[in-house]
């Protein structure tokens, strides 16, 4: 999901330079509907991840029959490079990878310094004499979409002219988890303040989220009826819609995390064992932070604590990221 979001600037980018250019976008169906209704692009084409070999090469066939005359290819692993070789397009952007990068007429040099997730990208459009711009991530929500949302959330007895917070848990990788502890205790701080919080989850992430609900403690009398919420998994572009309502949004490195700044959501980013300066490539004066806990180890890009205490955040305390949310509700106040 992260992937394809950081990849939207070059998708504006490049309708920019070639306004009357067809620009299709073919990536895996589950995060196709990421891209829906954006105006700068004329196709989504979706890969079925999933589907019989049939059909998965019916998609070759197609790319093959489409005559493109330019390809980029920003993911750079072999069925990717074989994909953008497969077109036969005049020009084919990619990687100047050892063996598959000779699939591609205009390779891009590996970065001498490591830079961010979305400058990454941008190499492949200066490679083409294109000048970066505008970093901006985004997704288009429509009027439908944002009503359906608030109809959504009113089923829940949600006040919507009051702030609400958005915390989601969940993550691939046991370490880049934040413990459940910690944002049980977050929430629990936060209807302290009167906010309201959702809990979001994605497939497979339903245990982390119940187990958050568990640890927090019962709300004080004071407290309004249903202050924290556990949403259930929802389609990405519901999700998106639904952030939008949220003057804060707390996530774990995870596509998530990207899906709300995209939606336009002021984000904070937690980080373990990654690389915010790569991987949250974000700006404060947006409303967005990244915060981690520094300690000799990290970052270590481990899945799993090599060294058992994942100091790296259970050291990085609800009382930090619960100052970096009162910050920004008072900027959205």
């Amino acid at each position: 999901m992260g992937d394809v979001i950081l990849t939207t600037p070059l998708i504006r980018r490049l309708k920019e330079v070639f306004p009357h250019a067809q620009l299709s976008y073919l990536t895996q169906d589950t995060f196709a509907p990421l891209l829906l209704h954006n105006p700068h692009l004329d196709e989504v084409m979706a890969f079925p991840s999933q589907g019989s070999l049939v059909a998965q090469w019916q998609v070759y066939s197609q790319l093959r029959r489409r005559r493109f005359d330019l390809a980029i290819d920003l993911f750079g692993n072999p069925r990717t490079a074989l994909m953008t070789w497969l077109t036969g397009a005049p020009i084919r952007v990619g990687g100047d990878f050892r063996g598959r990068g000779k699939l591609y007429n205009v390779r891009v040099p590996a970065p001498a310094t490591e830079p961010n997730a979305i400058d990454f990208h941008w190499r492949s459009l200066e490679a083409l004499g294109i000048a970066k711009r505008e970093p901006r991530t985004e997704i288009f929500i429509t009027a439908q979409e944002k009503q359906s949302a608030s109809e959504f959330l009113n089923e829940y007895h949600l006040d919507l002219s009051r702030p609400i917070a958005g915390l989601h848990p969940g993550a691939t990788w046991p370490n880049k988890r934040w413990p459940e502890k910690h944002f049980a205790e977050l929430a629990r701080r936060l209807v302290d303040h009167h906010v309201q919080v959702l809990i979001t989850q994605g497939p497979g992430e339903e245990k982390i989220a119940l187990e958050v609900m568990r640890q927090i403690p019962p709300p004080k009398p004071s407290a309004p009826r249903n202050a924290v919420i556990l949403l259930p998994v929802l389609p990405l572009r519901q999700l998106a819609s639904i952030q939008q309502h949220m003057r804060v949004f707390v996530s774990n490195d995870c596509g998530v995390m990207h899906l709300a700044v995209a939606a336009g959501v002021p984000t904070i980013g937690l980080f373990g064992p990654s690389q915010p300066q790569i991987w949250f490539p974000y700006h404060q004066t947006d409303g967005h932070l990244a915060l981690w806990h520094e300690i000799e180890c990290r970052p270590c890009h481990k899945n799993f604590c090599p060294l058992g205490h994942l100091d790296c955040q259970n050291k990085l305390l609800p009382e930090r990221v619960l100052a970096a949310v009162l910050e920004r509700l008072r900027m959205r106040s």
